[in-house]
C-alpha cells in the first residue's frame, strides 16, 4: 500500500511538471475597451478590490476616452471625515498601452475628490507600463492632491508610466499638488516620464508642482525624466519633484523642459527639485532645460532659484554628481553652491559629458542627437513576457530582443496615511479605511 501511495504521489508530481506555467497564473481582470475600464472603476468604488493584494488587472488595448466627458478617479469614495472607503491594492499592468483624451477638468477642485487622478489613491499597489494623455483646465478652486496616474501613492510602486497631460490654471485659487504622482509616501517611482506642460499663473500659498512627484515623503524617485515646460508661481516647483521631504531621494533623473519662474522670488524653484528637506538626497541628476527669467522680478542674487534645487529647508541634504545648464545669475542652489556643476547646453550634448556623468556612477545611454537618455529598461507583462521600453525623451521600443523579465519587488507594505506635514503647513486628512 505504501509503495502505491508513493507511486501515485510521483505520478502527480510528473503530471504537474508537464503542465504549462500559465496553468498556475494568477487570475486576471482584462480590460480591452472603455466599458470594461469603467466597470473596473465601479468595482473598486464598490469595495470589490479592498485588501485584494493578489488582484491583477491587465490593460490590453489602447483606449480613447473622448466620449467620457467627466472622469471620476478610480477609488474616489470618501467619508465625511476624509476616510477613503475603497481603494485598489493590487497590480495594474498597462502593458505599454495608452489611455488618451482623459479630461480631468470638470471634477478637479470638487470637495468630494480631495485626491484626484486616474487613480485617486493607491495603497500597496503596483502600477506599470501605463501612458495617460489628456488635459486639466482648472475651473474650480480647491485643495487637491492631483497626480495624472495617482493623486496619492502610499507604500506603492509606479514604474514605466508616462504622463502627457497639460495642467493649466490662470485665475483660480488652488492648493495641493500637480505631477505624475501628486503625493508619494513610502513609495518608489521609477522609469517614468512627464511630457505635459504645467502652467499656474496665479499666486498660490501651498502647492507642490513637479514633473514626476509633487510631494515626496520617505520615497525614492529614480530613473525618471521630465520634458514638459513649467510656468509657475507655486511655493515649490521642480522639474522632477516639487518638494523633496523627509529622507526622500531623487536618483539618476533628468529634466529638459523649459522652466519659467513667476513672481518676485518668494517661492522655491529648481531644475530638479523646488525645495529639499532633512535627510534628502539628489544624486546623478542633470537639468538641461531653458531657465526663462523674462517674467521673474526677483533681484539678484537669486536666493530661491537654482539649477538643481530652489530652496533648502534643512541643513542635511546630500548632493552628488549633479549638473545644470549655465544661466546667468542662477547657481546650482543658493545655499549649497556645490549642489551641482554648471555646464553649457552644447557641452551637455557631447560624449565628453556622457563620460563625465557616467564615470561618477550615473546610469545613462549615450545620445548622439542630444543629452544623455535613461538606461534601457524592460518590464514584464502579466504573463511575464519581456518587453523592452525606453522611458525617456525617445519613444523607441524594440520587441525583438530577448532577455529575462524585470522582477517586480513585493513593495514596502501597507502604511496608514494620516500625516500632518508641519514643514509645509499642509495637512493630509485622507486616510484608508481601517
Amino acid at each position: 500500500m505504501k509503495k502505491c501511495v508513493v507511486g501515485i504521489f510521483f505520478a502527480l508530481v510528473l503530471c504537474l511538471a508537464m503542465l504549462p506555467i500559465s496553468a498556475f497564473a494568477v487570475e486576471k481582470t482584462a480590460i480591452t475597451n472603455v466599458d470594461e475600464l469603467l466597470q473596473f472603476a465601479k468595482a473598486v468604488d464598490n469595495g470589490e478590490y479592498d485588501d485584494e493584494t493578489d488582484a491583477v488587472v491587465s490593460l490590453e488595448a489602447d483606449l480613447d476616452l473622448k466620449d467620457v466627458k467627466t472622469w471620476t478617479p478610480i477609488g474616489s469614495r470618501f467619508a465625511d471625515d476624509g476616510t477613503l472607503l475603497h481603494y485598489f491594492r493590487g497590480k495594474f499592468y498597462g502593458n505599454g498601452h495608452t489611455i488618451s483624451n482623459l479630461d480631468f477638468s470638470e471634477n478637479y477642485g470638487k470637495t468630494e475628490y480631495p485626491s484626484f487622478g486616474f487613480f485617486s489613491e493607491v495603497y500597496g499597489a503596483e502600477i506599470s507600463g501605463l501612458t495617460i494623455q489628456g488635459k486639466l483646465d482648472v475651473s474650480n478652486s480647491g485643495y487637491v492632491y492631483f497626480g495624472t496616474v495617482a493623486g496619492v501613492a502610499a507604500g506603492s510602486k509606479i514604474t514605466d508610466c508616462v504622463s502627457d497631460v497639460s495642467f493649466t490654471d490662470t485665475d483660480k485659487y488652488i492648493n495641493g499638488t500637480a505631477a505624475l504622482c501628486g503625493y508619494a509616501i513610502n513609495s518608489t517611482i521609477e522609469y517614468c516620464q512627464n511630457k505635459g506642460n504645467f502652467s499656474i499663473t496665479k499666486d498660490v500659498s501651498s502647492f507642490q508642482m513637479g514633473g514626476i512627484v509633487g510631494l515626496a515623503q520617505n520615497s525614492t524617485v529614480q530613473y525618471c525624466a521630465n520634458t514638459g515646460d513649467m510656468t509657475s508661481w507655486t511655493p515649490h516647483t521642480g522639474g522632477i519633484v516639487g518638494e523633496l521631504y523627509q529622507a526622500s531621494k531623487i536618483i539618476n533623473c533628468y529634466s529638459t523642459g523649459k522652466m519659467v519662474p513667476l513672481g518676485n522670488g518668494t517661492t522655491d524653484f529648481g531644475g530638479i527639485a523646488g525645495t529639499v528637506g532633512a535627510g534628502t538626497e539628489i544624486k546623478h541628476c542633470y537639468f538641461a532645460g531653458e531657465m526663462d527669467l523674462s517674467q521673474y522680478t526677483a533681484t539678484t542674487p537669486y536666493k530661491r532659484l537654482g539649477g538643481i534645487a530652489g530652496g533648502v529647508s534643512s541643513d542635511t541634504p546630500v548632493f552628488e554628481n549633479n549638473y545644470f545648464v549655465k544661466t546667468e545669475n542662477v547657481p546650482a542652489c543658493f545655499k549649497y553652491q556645490d549642489a551641482g556643476t554648471e555646464k553649457t547646453l552644447d557641452f551637455m550634448k557631447t560624449e565628453d559629458f556622457f563620460n563625465e556623468i557616467t564615470a561618477a556612477d550615473g546610469k545613462y545611454r549615450f545620445n548622439s542627437d542630444g543629452t544623455p537618455l535613461l538606461p534601457e529598461h524592460k518590464y514584464p507583462t502579466v504573463e511575464e513576457t519581456p518587453r523592452y521600453y525606453y522611458s525617456s525623451a525617445t519613444t523607441a521600443k524594440d520587441e525583438g530582443k530577448t532577455g529575462s523579465p524585470k522582477t517586480i519587488d513585493a513593495g514596502v507594505g501597507m502604511y496608514a496615511v494620516s500625516a500632518a506635514l508641519s514643514l509645509t503647513g499642509m495637512v493630509y486628512v485622507s486616510k484608508k479605511k481601517s
